[in-house]
């Protein structure tokens, strides 16, 4: 629940839960009391919710703000280790069907976390997978490790051949952006 309150009062706090709890009692869901916090983004506190870290932060011109969702480096830990556990599982598999695991974990993970601000993280988790699969390729053919293999196996190789995932695009919220639209009409209109 949002408070659109400027001043931080305790009855206010206290009205909101109690609120909050009555709305949610008729579905049967109840509130963990150890999990729920009071946050401030006012004052630059974050928090987390089902993955995403939401923030308040100012726009880059200056004027006005808005809600940063990023995913939770947990989050991003998570889909790391699975990727991590999927080169470590596949023994003499071919690369192809190693990518083509490696490809449903990313494609899942990403489609849940295409509608925040994803770009510097689906980044972070890009680059870390074409690292561990290169690795992958150069212990396979054998080569003394003295590089990750950026020359040998380059990102044609990998995407082109091999056809590691490449759908890293960032999504609008359904409902967000209706100014965007509005500009475009206006510009077909002229």
């Amino acid at each position: 629940m949002i408070l659109r309150h400027h001043g931080v009062l305790s009855t206010h706090t206290e009205w909101a839960l109690q609120r909050l709890q009555e709305q949610t009692a008729p579905l049967g869901v109840e509130l963990n009391t150890e999990k729920t916090r009071l946050v401030n983004t006012l004052n630059g506190e974050a928090f987390g919710l089902l993955g995403f870290d939401l923030r308040r932060v100012r726009k880059r011109g200056g004027a006005g703000h808005f809600i940063l969702m990023t995913p939770r480096k947990k989050a991003r830990k998570a889909v790391k280790a699975k990727v991590r556990g999927i080169i470590a599982q596949s023994g003499a598999v071919p690369a192809a069907d190693t990518v083509k695991r490696i490809n449903a974990t990313l494609a899942g993970w990403v489609d849940y976390f295409r509608v925040g601000n994803s770009s510097r993280a689906f980044s972070e988790v890009r680059d870390y997978v074409e690292m561990k699969v290169r690795t992958l390729l150069t212990r396979r053919k054998r080569r003394r490790k003295t590089s990750v293999g950026w020359r040998r196996w380059s990102n044609e190789y990998l995407y082109d051949v091999l056809g590691l995932y490449w759908d890293w695009k960032i999504q609008p919220l359904p409902g967000v952006g209706r100014g965007d639209v509005k500009v475009a009409a206006r510009q077909q209109d002229a």
